[in-house]
């Protein structure tokens, strides 16, 4: 079965979107996203066959796009380090 969440624009427009993955890191070592949640969705569309994803961040208590390049750099390090498997992941099923 397939997580889905329901994100609501500033317009008040509402999307349905399939949750890929979310976390939140505790590490020292990435400051700028420390124990702040990071939510990974499809976004339904292709790029060279390959499915394209979108990421956001829980600022103010709600999921915002990240357009902090800092914060942007250190998330990229974790999805590599979690698809590489060098990550420890609490609560992987």
């Amino acid at each position: 079965m397939i997580e889905k969440i329901t994100l609501e624009n500033p317009n008040g427009e509402k999307e349905e979107k399939n949750v890929i993955c979310h976390f939140v890191s505790v590490e020292d070592s990435l400051p700028n996203i420390k124990n702040v949640p990071i939510l990974v969705v499809d976004s339904n569309q292709l790029n060279n066959g390959n499915n394209v994803l979108e990421f956001y961040w829980e600022k103010d208590g709600l999921y915002q796009p990240i357009l902090d390049e800092a914060a942007w750099n250190e998330i990229k390090k974790v999805i590599i380090d979690i698809i590489k498997n060098q990550f420890e992941v609490v609560g992987e099923a």
